[in-house]
């Protein structure tokens, strides 16, 4: 079960780096940061369509990591039989004693 829950974190965080990298280069009204890695080339490579290709690319890998997210959020919320405040340690202060205060006679 942890290879499993391993292979769903690195899947995970595969899908995160390719999110970035897909609206990173995707065209924008003012170009965006698409053109400062080369998104200009996107035209040339995947055709006059290219907006579409990218968007489907993003759609399918944002759906990919909402079900891992939620399959990952499932595999570790079954897995604790106890909550980490139920095991914590809460560090007491010594009790320290008041200082002794003469008492002032009331005339």
């Amino acid at each position: 079960m942890n290879v499993f829950r391993t292979l769903l974190v690195i899947l995970e965080a595969a899908c995160c780096l390719a999110l970035i990298g897909l609206v990173l280069l995707q065209k924008s009204k003012s170009e965006g940061l698409g053109m400062a890695f080369g998104g200009g080339g996107n035209d040339s490579l995947f055709g006059a369509r290219a907006g579409n290709v990218l968007t489907k690319a993003t759609v399918s890998i944002g759906v990919l990591f909402l079900v891992n997210t939620l399959i990952l959020g499932i595999l570790f919320a079954g897995s604790a039989n106890e909550s980490l405040m139920d095991s914590a340690v809460i560090p007491t202060a010594p009790a320290q004693q008041a200082p002794a205060f003469p008492e002032i006679p009331v005339q």
